[in-house]
């Protein structure tokens, strides 16, 4: 225990002192990271809060990244946001600077459902799927690389050294797939 009240245990011996102070007194990490990391200054996503003791594994840009499986495993059956592994291929595709920016973002963005059997596109907002019944459920999500650096070690793969952290269990939330197709006429 810090003096701070800061738990570091969960984190390993190897947590940083930014991390150390962010740490909440139960010895999670915090769902959200307060800052950017200072080593995506030069890069696209500057802007984005991430937590510093990510694994980078394909350098700084694109950002593909997994926690320190002793940071992972501390954390059991929720995996904070802040240390959920990251697949990217490219920048993060919407960037604001102020929280009246993020809502007129928010407010503009649309998605279109057209198909066979639809009579004509229907455009949803987030306004209109929000209207929608909404469902929470943990999702284990895992990505198809996770230990790809112990399969590295037998016979050479394609793809980048993932260790055994390429995994997070979150909480997700929305409206189901179902529900958006009924509100497009489609059949049950």
């Amino acid at each position: 225990r810090l003096a701070n009240g800061a738990v570091v245990v969960a984190m390993g011996a190897d947590a940083s002192e930014e991390t150390a102070k962010a740490v909440v007194d139960d010895g999670r990490a915090p769902e959200e990271w307060a800052t950017p990391d200072p080593r995506d200054a030069k890069t696209p996503d500057k802007w984005v809060h991430r937590h510093p003791d990510l694994v980078r594994l394909t350098g700084i840009h694109p950002f593909n990244v997994e926690p320190p499986l002793p940071a992972l495993m501390a954390h059991g059956h929720e995996t904070p946001a802040s240390l959920h592994y990251v697949r990217n291929h490219g920048a993060v595709p919407i960037a604001w600077s102020s929280d009246a920016e993020r809502e007129a973002i928010r407010a503009a963005w649309r998605v279109t459902a057209h198909g066979v059997g639809m009579a004509e596109p229907k455009v949803f907002t987030m306004a209109d799927l929000e209207a929608l019944a909404y469902r929470e459920f943990p999702v284990l999500l895992v990505c198809a690389g996770n230990r790809r650096k112990e399969q590295n070690m037998v016979k050479r793969t394609i793809g980048f050294n993932w260790g055994a952290a390429g995994l997070g269990m979150s909480t997700w939330g929305g409206c189901y797939l179902a529900d958006v197709l009924a509100a497009c006429g489609a059949p049950n």
